[in-house]
């Protein structure tokens, strides 16, 4: 596979989704929901349950820790939306764009154009997902210090979700969309089918958050298992990936 031949698609693709206000906005509003909403809704929650009730400094600790486990599975689900709406888009809005007939002309393998294609949703995607972490992790911390005395961020769990989970499941969720982008011609129905791919995330949240100790214990079969799957759902997406077929039925 010649590396410099999918950057070239990835360019093109992250040039594209600059002048996508769609996608643009989305990219925008994620992080901020989520790096700054989401935490500071999770410290009003604590403090309630602490003025309702008496807790210790260990329970408070203790409390305080299965927030940021809570907060940071949530983290998981930005890198697994956010390819419905830009990995969706890759082949259907070539088609919208009329440069669909011209890049499956390039002299470049299916495997170079599927990653180049997959390289530029998962930049921007994976980005946010940091970004909207590194403003997430600053308002805990300076909660925690303030209330606690400790740093709650970063642990164990919080390492492994960002550092293994976020972005496998970025890339299992870029993959499949990539696939149905390149199977259906209607960018509705390629975001609708697309967004399928998060609902089985949205249980990993609810269930890897029920405690520290557990959380850690699934997290690590979550991430082999997502490893394998985004090997078969690349190797998949060559094998379905027909140009000829593309070029002819999309009209």
């Amino acid at each position: 596979m010649r590396l410099w031949k999918s950057w070239i698609v990835t360019r093109k693709d992250l040039s594209v989704f600059k002048k996508n206000k769609y996608v643009l906005y989305s990219l925008i509003a994620m992080p901020i929901i989520l790096g700054v909403v989401l935490p500071v809704i999770f410290i009003f929650a604590l403090d309630a349950q602490t003025a309702a009730q008496t807790l210790t400094h260990n329970q408070l600790v203790a409390a305080a820790n299965q927030i940021v486990g809570l907060s940071t599975m949530y983290f998981v689900l930005i890198p697994a939306i956010l390819p419905s709406i830009i990995a969706s888009y890759s082949f259907v809005g070539e088609k919208i764009e009329k440069s669909l007939e011209p890049l499956l002309a390039t002299p470049t393998t299916d495997g170079e154009l599927l990653f180049g294609k997959s390289f530029a949703a998962f930049i921007p995607c994976i980005a946010v997902t940091y970004i909207g972490a590194a403003i997430s992790a600053p308002i805990m911390d300076y909660w925690s210090w303030i209330r606690l005395g400790v740093f709650v961020i970063p642990n164990t769990y919080w390492a492994l979700i960002m550092g293994v989970i976020a972005p496998l499941s970025c890339i299992m969720s870029v993959e499949a969309n990539i696939i149905v982008s390149s199977r259906v011609n209607d960018i509705r129905a390629a975001q609708q089918l697309g967004g399928l791919v998060v609902l089985p995330l949205i249980f990993v949240v609810i269930f890897a958050s029920a405690s520290a100790q557990v959380s850690i214990l699934l997290a690590l079969g979550i991430s082999g298992a997502l490893a394998v799957a985004d090997v078969a759902l690349f190797y998949l997406s060559k094998a379905t990936f027909q140009r000829e077929e593309i070029l002819t039925k999309w009209k």
